[in-house]
């Protein structure tokens, strides 16, 4: 695999809902303009074939190897990127009562998947009355494991959405050696995101002196649920160097392991960790 030194990193921003065909189409054209470009990698937001009801996840998920996937590995043939497809329901192997895993697929150039991440953390909010009021295991399983992949050179950590919130779940990514960068695709909501969405990940990025690229979709997808859009992408310092606003669309930015080493040499916290400490 290439070593790249620089590489060139576009985030696509969308607003999905229940209509499945639309989402897709939307995002592949979205994807088409970033990689007319010429960017190397091209980062998807979660969920963004289908963000709809938790009774329809089943119908509108997809088993690995189906159509959806093979649309995506084709595009990233054809247009010769690596392509972190955000993440899409995927339909277990076995009986799960209709629920399915919320997926990160990543595709290399030849579009062949290089690896896959499951989303570890549910977001389940409950009223005082212990009734659930957003309550993603209602639809989703989760995930068990940890992902880091080495793609161009770059050691790169998955993430989704809600893990974003439990730093001991980064510091697992990170235990066999430092990251280059973090990729956290989201439908971060509106009502937490102005908040804590941009604060979150540039702790991330400062944490483990690395980039974060997150993509975040935008807008409302239904009555009373909305995202906070703001997908950025930040640098080992924390600054975050493109953000795609309040709207669909696309942002980018180059990320060069020079910068890494340059706030590595100036902040040596990764060297100053105690790790036998933190149990």
């Amino acid at each position: 695999m290439n070593n790249h030194t620089s590489i060139n990193v576009a985030i696509v921003s969308v607003t999905a809902t229940g209509d499945k065909k639309r989402n897709i189409d939307n995002a592949f054209a979205r994807a088409t303009e970033a990689a007319r470009r010429g960017v190397d990698w091209i980062v998807l937001p979660e969920m963004f074939s289908f963000h709809g009801p938790y009774a329809e996840l089943w119908q509108n998920a997809e088993f690995e190897d189906g159509p959806l996937n093979e649309r995506l590995a084709t595009f990233a043939r054809e247009h010769k990127i690596i392509l972190f497809a955000g993440s899409v329901g995927e339909r277990p192997p076995h009986t799960t009562g209709g629920k399915v895993y919320n997926t990160q697929y990543i595709f290399g150039r030849d579009g062949v998947v290089l690896t896959k991440y499951r989303k570890t953390h549910l977001f389940n909010l409950k009223d005082r009355a212990g009734q659930p009021l957003y309550c993603e295991s209602e639809g989703y399983l989760a995930g068990e494991q940890v992902v880091r992949l080495n793609v161009d050179g770059w050691d790169v950590g998955l993430a989704t959405c809600y893990d974003l919130r439990f730093p001991g779940f980064f510091e697992a990514i990170a235990k066999s050696g430092p990251l280059d960068c973090l990729v956290i695709p989201a439908a971060f909501t509106l009502q937490t995101g102005m908040y804590h969405w941009h604060l979150l990940l540039r702790a991330r990025a400062v944490e483990n002196i690395c980039f974060v690229v997150a993509p975040n979709q935008v807008g409302t997808h239904s009555p009373g649920k909305a995202s906070y859009g703001h997908g950025i992408i930040a640098d080992p310092w924390g600054t975050v160097l493109a953000d795609t606003g309040h709207s669909e669309g696309i942002a980018s930015a180059v990320l060069t392991k020079e910068k890494i080493s340059a706030c590595r040499l100036q902040l040596p916290a990764l060297e100053n960790r105690r790790p036998e400490l933190y149990v």
